[in-house]
């Protein structure tokens, strides 16, 4: 269950009403937090973390080709700036003609599923100042859009709403940002969410009131990152705690077959912590 996101957010905003201008700038104020653990009925969901599909009004649409989940990637990249014809067609390598006919399909997509009339797709799409498209954000959210404002509202959090941020954060990450869609920066962006909530948990590791909790972070963040050596020596550290030593064993090996399919050993480091926990039994 996620908790405290509306904690979260008064929080964050009393911290930058608090703190104020500062050297003659506007105070910067932290980003209002999705409310994660509700539906907007008045707006669709485009869920592209562990899933493509488009949540609307009461219906769920999905199954499209790669193209169109693609698109709306792009889209939700961009979505501080417009995103051009020209970097949309160059991305999704697509040709003018092929990209018109894709943004016109999935427009009428998410028209349906919010239950709009196929003819409003130039509103759920934008096409602003004759430069660019994105998502109206007033129609629709994203989840990645989500998860982001979670990490970086925790970040300027403390306390009980760091983690009440985090674990929003962490728990809307349920696989793979764009998964299926075959190209070099849709990897690229998936890595690099993968890692922002490796390092979420991380943090919630080190903010756990128990070694069961942090060992759960943990086996979750060398789940999602299977070399993290550092994250397996602190699992094994937290394992000797709780006196699990047959735990001990399996995260080393575990570790090992992980660099071992990737032609590669584990640390003297990581071999002398392992040594020093198991020589003696």
């Amino acid at each position: 269950m996620l908790i405290g996101a509306s904690l979260v957010t008064r929080s964050l905003i009393g911290l930058a009403t608090a703190f104020g201008p500062f050297n003659g700038r506007r105070a910067v104020q932290p980003p209002v937090l999705p409310q994660a653990t509700q539906r907007d009925p008045e707006r669709g969901t485009i869920r592209l973390v562990g899933q493509c599909a488009i949540e609307g009004r009461g219906r769920t649409a999905g199954g499209w080709g790669s193209d169109t989940w693609a698109l709306l990637g792009l889209l939700a990249e961009h979505r501080t700036c417009l995103l051009s014809k020209t970097v949309a067609a160059d991305k999704l390598d697509v040709l003018g003609d092929r990209f018109a006919g894709l943004l016109k399909a999935t427009r009428a997509k998410m028209c349906d599923a919010l239950g709009m009339p196929g003819n409003y797709g130039r509103v759920v799409i934008q096409f602003k100042g004759g430069t660019g498209y994105r998502i109206n954000p007033d129609l629709y959210t994203c989840d990645v859009w989500q998860i982001r404002d979670l990490l970086t509202a925790a970040a300027l959090a403390t306390g009980p709403e760091k983690i009440a941020g985090l674990t929003a954060a962490v728990e809307l990450y349920v696989g793979p940002y764009l998964p299926g869609v075959p190209h070099d920066w849709a990897r690229h962006t998936a890595g690099a969410l993968n890692r922002g909530i490796v390092q979420a948990l991380a943090q919630l590791a080190d903010l756990a009131e128990r070694p069961e909790q942090e060992a759960g972070h943990l086996e979750r963040a060398t789940g999602l990152d299977p070399v993290a050596e550092h994250l397996y020596r602190r699992r094994m550290e937290v394992y000797r705690r709780l006196g699990r030593p047959q735990a001990i064993h399996y995260c080393y090996e575990e570790l090992h077959e992980h660099l071992r399919a990737r032609g590669r050993r584990p640390s003297s480091k990581t071999e002398q912590l392992y040594r020093g926990m198991t020589d003696s039994e």
